[in-house]
């Protein structure tokens, strides 16, 4: 080991090389192995181990041939040369030892390395927070909706190789502009270069199956003494993909283009359906049929898929009276504390426009002075429920930033959700036929999509089917 040592030692780019791929080398197997025991939920350290370090393993590893040209300028200049490789002497024998079973470490730690860095790179802690600032609102809202148990690779890039690297390929100018923090705020919706949903969400879901009518019930309360329970529910058309005119999923049956009347789909202009019985019919938005020319001319045609409708699938923002209802429901805030509902709805007051960074200072002050209400108004509950007086607070200080992201510029109306009438009526009751004698549109009907709501339990409506 002395004789490597001495070998290491005897020039000052060669040492520089060798304690950098020792060093890296040591930490990349020790975080490896961390990593294989216990996972990498820290972002930084993940960054550090499969993004900073194998870099710094990279350059120690240059910087051998760069010892060697060094050499051979010494030898252009006239200068001494270094002793040439003689596997007879017993001192070149150790040194070409050493490398030999410290290349063999290397391409084992390099391979393991640029397999996990892979990995890391599809992780959900690399999506949702190395970018922290720019991803956390959409990070915020994945991990409360349905598809939080779902990879974000998943959905955002699907099976196979060829999307894998374009979408790698698409990300650079991202990391670019997060660098130089130029990025958009909001960040703008929908994303040109995200592949055909159909080729994804169909991994999962299946369309042409035939789901019927589903029971959707929601639970709400009002801002009273015993903070109500009211519920309301209906039942929606699910229908199928496979048979027309089913319900919801009926759009599926058919071949649908349209051509949005601008860049966010807000409205449409033109739509044309090819139904299952070869027939083709044409609907025009009257607002948009005068420059319906130029508009195809800049704007996409566009097969009607998945996320038309659900593009907010797992990235919905919820306005915080809904998400104080959610917590309610689930025991996160206490209902049996009095007006504990109307306390935190006026704390927050009318939500409308996003809000600014001091904004939510103040509101946040109000949130936590909810405490002195219950001591001036309900001293025994601030006495004797104090732990569940606490938690409620704090979680409604937690909703509340969870439906709004003052430096992303996000509220709940930022992204409208197409799953819901906003979508709906882009189409229905907006688009007229094409040729027809007289003015016909697609319907509006409530009906085509779900029963009429209804209070009370659940139960009640089933009883009129």
């Amino acid at each position: 080991m002395r004789t490597v040592l001495r070998w290491f030692a005897a020039r000052p780019l060669r040492l520089l090389g060798g304690f950098l791929v020792f060093i890296s080398t040591g930490l990349l197997v020790f975080l490896v192995l961390l990593d294989i025991a216990v996972g990498m939920g820290n972002p930084y350290i993940g960054i550090l181990a499969y993004m900073v370090l194998p870099g710094v393993l990279i350059l120690g590893l240059v910087l051998v041939p760069i010892d060697a040209w060094v050499q051979r300028r010494r030898v252009a200049r006239g200068k001494p040369t270094y002793p040439v490789v003689d596997l007879t002497d017993p001192t070149q024998r150790k040194i070409a030892g050493f490398f030999a079973v410290a290349s063999v470490v290397i391409l084992v730690v390099t391979t393991v390395v640029l397999y996990k860095s892979v990995e890391f790179m599809d992780s959900v802690t690399f999506c949702g927070k190395v970018c922290h600032r720019v991803m956390i609102p959409e990070y915020t809202a994945y991990l409360r909706s349905s598809h939080a148990s779902v990879d974000c690779v998943k959905c955002h890039i699907g099976p196979g190789a060829p999307w894998y690297v374009r979408s790698k390929l698409s990300g650079l100018p991202q990391v670019w502009h997060y660098l130089r923090g130029d990025y958009r705020r909001p960040l703008e919706t929908p994303l040109r270069a995200l592949r055909p949903s159909r080729e994804i969400c169909e991994n999962c879901h299946w369309t042409e199956r035939f789901y019927g009518s589903m029971l959707s019930t929601k639970i709400s309360h009002a801002q009273d003494w015993q903070n109500t329970r009211r519920v309301r529910s209906m039942l929606l058309r699910v229908g199928s993909g496979g048979v027309p005119g089913s319900g919801i999923h009926g759009h599926m049956a058919s071949t649908i283009y349209y051509i949005p009347a601008r860049w966010d789909r807000r409205e449409i202009a033109w739509l044309r359906v090819r139904k299952p019985d070869g027939s083709v019919r044409e609907y025009v938005n009257p607002t948009y049929q005068a420059r319906l020319a130029s508009i195809r001319q800049t704007e996409e045609l566009r097969l009607m898929d998945c996320i038309d409708c659900h593009n907010r699938a797992a990235h919905d923002f919820l306005p915080f009276e809904r998400l104080l209802d959610e917590a309610i429901n689930r025991g996160q805030v206490d209902a049996s504390l009095p007006f504990i509902k109307r306390e935190a709805m006026k704390a927050v007051g009318e939500v409308k426009d996003i809000p600014t960074a001091a904004q939510q200072a103040r509101v946040l002050k109000r949130i936590r002075d909810i405490r002195l209400f219950y001591e001036k108004e309900f001293p025994e509950i601030a006495r004797n429920r104090r732990a569940q007086l606490r938690r409620s607070i704090d979680t409604i200080e937690q909703i509340y930033l969870a439906s709004g992201f003052a430096h992303m510029r996000v509220g709940p109306e930022t992204y409208p959700n197409w799953a819901t009438h906003v979508g709906c009526f882009r189409c229905h009751g907006v688009m007229r036929e094409v040729g027809a004698s007289s003015p016909r549109y697609i319907s509006a009907n409530c009906e085509l999509c779900h029963s009429q709501q209804i209070e009370g339990a659940p139960t009640e409506l089933l009883a009129r089917f």
